[in-house]
């Protein structure tokens, strides 16, 4: 005190250190570049699925909005990574930007397909819950280069999108989704393809005909009849043809059957009990073609 006057010494709250900001999982912002199609807005919706819970599910870009925008509040946020889709005449890009010096990786999206395309081919689709995007999925890479400059920096750079496993702490029951990478060989046209699956795990030890018995209590309860026309006998709609495939992990193989550790989410997947492991793709599916490797936030020198 100064005559009676405080002074005051500290004029804002200390920031965290670089330390506890390490420890933080990267965060992404998922959104589109200028004119797209509705597709492709789409696809923005369905990759900020693949980033839940480290994303904001609720971005929404303007079209005054500049990528300066973004960088100036990424730091506050703890964003590290952009993922900008954009369209031109000839073709759709997807450009992953590490935030906020870079390096910028384009890509040419060759094709792709939606979580709703995906699901609209299946008799039965699988329909994920809130649940499933509360943790972090696993990441697989597979086959790419690390001895070719620009593979490697890609994996590198698709790696750190996603935190890392520790394997002393993870609980099983926070494993729902698997995101697939895969490095196409040269000879197979090359390319990124990324893939993303849910994981289900059903016991191996129950009787075939106690689900399918109840599916048939449900389906004639209210005197409704199912129809039988398009099978050839009893023994035809009993074995599961026509979508009413068995939710048992007993027609897994061997290979695909595992000992619970630890309670999993599902009937029956408690632990120390056997259960078959099943993969449900629910989308996207992408096809990428690496094309550019800038040294800053898009707009830097070219630098392969």
């Amino acid at each position: 005190r100064k005559q009676g006057r405080r002074i005051k010494r500290k004029t804002q709250k200390e920031t965290d250190t670089s330390d506890q900001a390490s420890e933080l999982p990267p965060r992404a912002f998922v959104f589109s570049k200028g004119k797209v199609s509705a597709p492709l807005k789409a696809l923005v919706n369905d990759l900020k699925g693949v980033m839940s819970p480290n994303t904001a599910r609720a971005l929404k870009a303007q079209r005054r909005n500049k990528i300066k925008d973004f960088v100036d509040v990424a730091g506050s946020l703890h964003v590290s990574f952009f993922l900008i889709v954009s369209s031109t005449e000839q073709s759709s890009y997807l450009r992953l930007v590490r935030s906020p010096r870079g390096p910028t990786l384009t890509f040419r999206i060759r094709s792709y397909a939606l979580a709703a395309d995906l699901a609209a081919t299946l008799r039965r689709p699988y329909s994920a819950g809130n649940a499933v995007w509360q943790s972090n999925p696993l990441l697989v890479l597979s086959d790419f280069d690390q001895s070719q400059q620009e593979q490697s920096l890609a994996a590198t750079m698709l790696r750190n999108l996603f935190p890392p496993i520790n394997v002393q702490t993870l609980q099983i029951s926070a494993c729902r989704r698997i995101v697939m990478l895969h490095q196409r060989p040269a000879e197979e046209g090359g390319g990124v393809e990324l893939r993303q699956y849910v994981i289900k795990a059903a016991p191996t030890n129950v009787s075939r005909g106690a689900p399918r018995s109840s599916r048939i209590k449900k389906l004639t309860r209210g005197n409704r009849v199912p129809s039988l026309g398009r099978y050839g006998s009893m023994a035809d709609y009993l074995a599961g043809r026509g979508g009413y495939s068995s939710e048992s992990g007993g027609e897994t193989d061997d290979d695909e059957k595992v000992d619970l550790p630890q309670d999993y989410v599902g009937r029956g997947a408690v632990r120390d009990q056997r259960v078959g492991v099943r993969l449900h793709e629910i989308g996207p599916r992408l096809s990428l073609e690496l094309v550019k490797v800038q040294e800053g936030v898009c707009d830097g020198a070219v630098l392969f």
